[in-house]
C-alpha cells in the first residue's frame, strides 16, 4: 500500500478511507507517509549528490531537533530552503507548529504504546499530517519534479536556482 507504484495521492485517500475503521492504524501510516513525502522532496529537489543525501537521510527520524540529531527541517533548509526562495520547510507546509506538537505527540503515543488516543485526536493528526503530505507534492510538482516518479541519480551537485 506504500509503495511508490501506488502514488502518494492514493496513499492519503486509502489512509483517510482506514481512519473511519482503524483511526491508530491510520495515524501511524499517515505520519509514515508524511515522512516518506519529506525524505522524497528533498533526494528530489536537493542539491546533494543523491548517494551523499540518502546517508545523511538514514539518520533523520524528527521533524525538530532532539538531543542535537539531524532533523527533516535542518536537512530541508540545508538542501532546499536555501537555495529556493519562500522555500522553508514551514512555510511550503504551513502547520508545522502544530505537526511538530500535536501530530507527533498523537503518533508518539501509540507508536511507543503510551495508551490510546481519541477518535478525534487521531482525525486531527492524520488530516495534520495528510494536508502537509500533500502540500509537499504540489511544492515538489511545480518546481519541475513529480514526486512518485523514479529518483534520477545525481552524481555532482545541483547548482542552486
Amino acid at each position: 500500500m506504500l509503495s511508490i507504484s501506488f502514488g502518494s495521492e492514493n496513499r492519503g485517500e486509502k489512509i483517510s478511507e482506514m481512519l473511519k475503521q482503524e483511526p491508530a492504524t491510520a495515524v501511524i501510516l499517515a505520519a509514515v507517509h508524511f515522512e516518506w513525502m519529506i525524505k522524497r522532496a528533498i533526494l528530489k529537489l536537493g542539491i546533494s549528490p543523491t548517494k551523499e543525501l540518502r546517508a545523511k537521510l538514514e539518520k533523520v527520524y524528527h521533524i525538530k531537533d532532539v538531543n542535537g540529531r539531524s532533523d527533516y527541517k535542518t536537512v530541508w533548509k540545508a538542501e532546499i530552503a536555501r537555495h529556493r526562495k519562500h522555500s522553508e520547510l514551514g512555510t511550503v507546509i504551513g502547520r508545522l507548529e502544530r505537526i511538530q506538537t500535536k501530530a507527533s505527540e498523537v503518533r508518539d503515543r501509540l507508536v511507543h504504546g503510551n495508551g490510546t488516543v481519541s477518535k478525534a485526536n487521531a482525525e486531527e493528526a492524520v488530516n495534520l499530517y495528510l494536508e502537509a503530505a500533500e502540500k509537499i507534492r504540489v511544492y515538489v510538482l511545480k518546481n519541475g519534479e513529480n514526486i512518485d516518479t523514479r529518483l534520477k541519480q545525481r552524481r555532482r551537485p545541483r547548482k542552486a536556482e
